[in-house]
């Protein structure tokens, strides 16, 4: 499973990067500040002399969601230990975290910490991000919840030393095999140490992925900034110019690429101009063209069935967007609904035009499953689709 990388996430925003000790394995862990216990809140809620699984997450996080089915597992498998708690910590606000515990099945203790002092204190600067401290409040292994499993929460109980394997720690950075056809393993690090720079005014690089890279997109175009890692160029092309995949068409050998882009434009423009600088110079980078074709194709429109269902975002005035997918759902937190439109055309392979007339942003989780279980979950939002004939653009590009 690929780790969102919050780090960048927080360049982007110019957000604060907290200077300290790396945490390691061994040392004596941070307290724990709880502001909000919002599920599965324990009877007795002093944790000292416990030993924790800490799981750092949020519900925007697409991995994070993923892991979930597993902690679950782990937790029924050590139901009857009394001194373990699983400790699911999301920096968000109850109301907000709730809408995702409605869709999504936690059996952890789920908490915030609005604060935000327990990722700067544990250094989370990726996530999921987990942490097993034992009942003397010392730390005894820093991983991902898919490198979690029940042999090792078995030695971490009984004190035994846990074998880090193939373990990478967040704090570590893995070394990539660079052969002649990949780009520099720091060719990624450069361009972000230009995204940073506040005298580089204007940046712009499209590289090959690496097959390791991390997954990622980030989009602060209302900024003059965007990041679409290791994704295909159809996929890439889709978000750009918020066309569904089903209507873009590129050459066969550049299918299977994938590829790291870099924007950064400090000019005070609109965001639809970022949207065409982004595009063109993209195009031009790899030689192509593009032609617009209009044809006569069945469609949906999708409407607002039922307004009082409508999952609006808590904090409208919020610009950060985050929309991503799990093995099992379509997450989508404080976004639009074009976004919803395009992910979820993409997957089903069907074009669907915006009728709702809504401008807000809202907050959906949708099932990667069958066409009727969309049409359930998109009822539950107060939306429906309805199907139609209508003559829409085919973009070829060449």
């Amino acid at each position: 499973m690929k780790k969102i990388n919050v780090l960048i996430l927080l360049i982007f925003l110019g957000g604060n990067l907290y200077s300290q000790d790396t945490l390691k394995v061994g040392d004596k862990a941070p307290k724990l500040n709880i502001t909000d216990y919002i599920l599965n809140t324990p009877k007795d809620k002093n944790i000292e002399g416990k030993f924790i699984v800490l799981e750092f997450w949020a519900t925007w996080c697409a991995p994070c969601l993923s892991a979930v089915p597993h902690l679950n597992e782990l937790h029924d498998n050590f139901k009857n230990r009394k001194d373990l708690l699983f400790l699911s910590m999301t920096y968000e606000k109850p109301e907000k975290t709730k809408r995702t515990l409605e869709k999504i099945l936690f059996k952890t203790v789920v908490v915030s910490d609005q604060t935000k002092l327990n990722e700067a204190n544990f250094n989370v600067d990726e996530i999921p991000h987990t942490v097993l401290i034992d009942n003397k409040g010392i730390i005894r292994w820093i991983g991902i919840p898919t490198e979690l499993n029940s042999s090792v929460i078995e030695n971490f109980l009984n004190g035994t030393n846990i074998s880090k394997g193939n373990l990478t720690l967040p704090t570590e950075k893995k070394q990539e095999k660079v052969t002649e056809e990949q780009e520099p393993a720091n060719s990624i690090d450069i361009t972000l140490e230009l995204l940073k720079d506040s005298k580089a005014y204007y940046v712009f690089s499209v590289i090959n992925a690496a097959e390791n890279d991390d997954v990622m997109a980030f989009d602060a175009l209302w900024k003059g900034k965007y990041i679409d890692l290791n994704n295909n160029l159809k996929s890439m092309i889709s978000k750009i110019i918020k066309k569904p995949e089903y209507q873009i068409s590129i050459p066969n050998e550049l299918v299977q690429n994938k590829y790291n882009i870099f924007y950064k434009n400090l000019n005070k423009i609109e965001i639809n101009e970022h949207s065409k600088v982004l595009k063109n110079n993209l195009l031009t980078s790899l030689n192509l063209t593009e032609k617009v074709e209009v044809k006569k194709v069945e469609v949906y429109n999708l409407k607002v069935e039922n307004t009082e269902k409508l999952n609006f975002s808590l904090n409208q005035e919020e610009k950060q967007k985050h929309s991503g997918s799990s093995t099992t759902h379509f997450i989508f937190s404080n976004s639009n609904i074009e976004t919803l439109i395009r992910d979820v055309g993409n997957y089903h392979k069907i074009i669907i035009f915006n009728e709702t007339e809504q401008d807000k942003n809202l907050d959906f989780i949708i099932r990667k499953g069958t066409f009727p279980e969309l049409i359930n979950d998109l009822k539950e939002y107060g939306l429906r689709l309805e199907k139609v004939s209508k003559e829409i653009e085919f973009y070829n590009y060449q």
